[in-house]
């Protein structure tokens, strides 16, 4: 895969959205997902120092060990002190900007983002480097200060999503290269300064997490033999607002109760967990509607995929989540909310279906329509497969290094 050179100089990876944690033994970790990426960035980058907040709060038990871990060699650990909330971030700023200004003074590449917390990463770096001039890398891979569909704000929450907005917009403007998940980001963040930004969709998926044609056929085969059974819908996310779950909730309720055949099991957890579990026995569907808690990314989840007919994504805000591929990789097609960052990677009547955002009946009547074309949903599971196979973990982050390549030369060429 690696048909571009290697980034060797100094490369100061700045990201405040996932921190640093002590497990019981009291070694340095991060979590399993992070790992996965960080140690991605690895294979192409040969000096490189991460920087983020360490919190103080209980590991996961899938976190990753990264203190001594051999695969993490050539990366250096910098720990900034947690903030507990905006005001003490501010109380912590002077000690933030002295430990950024000294690692940006032994740094030739620096790569951030606009979507850390409390202060984003990108708020603090790009005033830096007004003074320190360096190459300015930002990845856009989520927008969570924007409103969603749905949900009333009010005016200190509207007032905030604006300034964001602003700033971050201020942000990746001033960098030397933005890449972007999807295209709407690029267009309403970058403005007239489009060609400075690329779009790479967001996937986590390894080549060898992909169906295999065996093993596609097999299950295609399965799949025939269960046609006439009720149809199994899967949710896989945060049980938040922004991820629609109390819609689908709902929604699969009352079809039940229209006296529709489908039964829906939900993976995850988050703030709505018991809201969910309180509306499921409210609506008393406890046996179609199932609260699945949560697997471990990998093998295990990918095999779980394969007992389901539809993975249904009902969004509220317009990210593009990283579950599709997922889906796509065990052939399994998606039902969809058609935001700016599922219209992107998910082809109609091909891969998947949509339904208008927020819109109760239109998710509705899109799952009745798949109830009754079951063997439609058969049919795209080759064509899932198929599409998600150019889009790795791994060929995601080999786009963006030829990208930070080209951007790099023109940056030299600009400083001659």
């Amino acid at each position: 895969m690696m048909n571009q050179p290697k980034l060797s100089d100094p490369y100061l990876l700045v990201l405040f959205s996932v921190p640093y944690m002590r497990n019981a033994e009291n070694q340095l970790c991060v979590s399993l997902a992070w790992a996965k990426d960080l140690i991605e960035h690895t294979h192409y980058i040969e000096n490189l120092t991460l920087i983020s907040y360490f919190s103080d709060e209980n590991s996961p038990a899938d976190a990753v060990v990264i203190e001594n871990n051999p695969k993490l060699k050539n990366v250096r650990f910098a720990l900034l002190p947690k903030p507990r909330n905006t005001l003490h971030a501010l109380q912590l700023l002077p000690k933030t900007i002295s430990i950024l200004w000294k690692e940006i003074d032994s740094t030739t590449i620096i790569h951030s983002a606009v979507a850390g917390w409390p202060i984003p990463e990108a708020w603090i770096i790009c005033p830096i480097l007004l003074f320190k001039k360096r190459f300015h890398f930002i990845n856009v891979e989520s927008a969570f200060w924007r409103l969603p569909i749905g949900q009333t704000h009010g005016l200190k929450r509207k007032v905030k999503s604006a300034v964001w907005e602003y700033v971050n917009r201020l942000c990746v403007q001033s960098a030397d290269l933005s890449t972007f998940t999807q295209e709407a980001y690029k267009k309403s963040l970058l403005g007239k300064y489009q060609n400075k930004g690329f779009v790479i969709p967001a996937t986590w998926i390894d080549a060898e997490n992909i169906l295999a044609e065996n093993d596609l056929n097999a299950l295609i085969e399965r799949k025939k033999l269960e046609i006439t059974q009720p149809i199994k819908l899967v949710f896989v996310g945060r049980l938040v607002f922004e991820k629609g779950i109390l819609l689908l909730i709902k929604a699969a309720s009352e079809l039940i109760d229209a006296g529709h055949q489908l039964s829906l099991d939900i993976y995850g957890e988050g703030s709505l967990l018991q809201e969910c579990a309180d509306l499921i026995e409210h609506n008393q569907k406890s046996e179609s509607i199932r609260l699945r808690g949560t697997v471990k990314y990998g093998p295990d989840f990918f095999k779980l995929l394969h007992d389901y007919d539809l993975m249904v994504i009902p969004s509220l805000s317009d990210e593009q989540p990283r579950n599709v591929f997922d889906a796509f990789s065990q052939a399994l097609p998606v039902l969809c909310s058609d935001t700016a960052g599922l219209l992107q990677c998910v082809e109609d009547q091909k891969t998947g279906y949509f339904f208008k955002t927020g819109d109760s009946a239109e998710l509705k009547a899109q799952l009745i329509h798949n109830i009754k074309e079951r063997s439609t949903l058969l049919n795209m599971s080759r064509q899932c497969v198929d599409y998600v196979r150019n889009m790795t973990h791994t060929q995601m982050h080999m786009k963006r290094l030829k990208l930070i390549n080209q951007a790099l030369n023109d940056y030299s060429n600009k400083a001659k």
